[in-house]
């Protein structure tokens, strides 16, 4: 099995690059991320866990901003997404088969499920970009992968870490949900969004250190 993990620290640094060219940008996805986190969590409780639909109705939102966030940092590149924000749910879609993929291979064993999360890693960037199918964005990023699965794994991670720091700090110490109340839900939701949206602009990063030469990067990063 060939890998090459060597892009994941030029990856962290371009993604960080990407957030701090377009602030505004991010500042809206980051607030819409969490305000979206929040809701479906109050009304969750609200219906006494029964939430299924509240959550469908989540990750379509979230899909949107990862659309729009997508189109923005490809933009910021020089390159114009074929997808259109209006077409957000065919991402949704995709992101529910590849969510399929990495279960089974979690429920078979941990590894496999690990690898095809980063074999896939790229595919709702290379969708929003191309707009060429699911299954062939699916492809692709498996194809484009290859090699470099070690960094996107390496970067996936790392981002979903910072997603999930919250919920481990509320497990680790469950009396704080309790003292702080709402105060606590706003505030994981805002440290949540920070993993998320950073994790679309890291795909957009990956990808683009990807394709791009050496010397190219070179003159990114100076």
């Amino acid at each position: 099995m060939q890998y090459d993990a060597r892009l994941l620290v030029p990856t962290l640094r371009r993604t960080w690059d990407m957030a701090v060219a377009m602030p505004g940008t991010v500042l809206v996805a980051w607030l819409a991320t969490a305000t979206a986190g929040v809701a479906s969590d109050v009304a969750i409780e609200r219906m006494g866990g029964n939430g299924s639909g509240i959550l469908i109705v989540y990750g379509i939102a979230i899909t949107f901003v990862q659309v729009w966030i997508t189109r923005e940092a490809l933009a910021q590149a020089g390159i114009a997404a074929a997808m259109s924000a209006a077409n957000s749910l065919s991402v949704y879609l995709q992101g529910l088969l590849v969510g399929l993929g990495v279960l089974l291979g979690l429920v078979l064993l941990i590894l496999p499920g690990l690898y095809v999360f980063a074999r896939w890693y790229l595919a709702g960037a290379l969708l929003v970009r191309d707009e060429g199918g699911r299954r062939a964005a699916m492809q692709r990023s498996w194809d484009m992968l290859a090699v470099h699965w070690p960094a996107a794994l390496g970067v996936g991670l790392i981002l979903f870490a910072l997603s999930v720091a919250p919920l481990a700090v509320e497990l680790a110490a469950p009396a704080l949900a309790f003292e702080y109340g709402f105060g606590w839900l706003v505030a994981t939701n805002l440290a949540e969004a920070i993993g998320v949206v950073g994790s679309y602009l890291a795909a957009v990063a990956l990808l683009l250190n990807i394709e791009q030469p050496a010397s190219t990067l070179q003159e990114i990063f100076g």
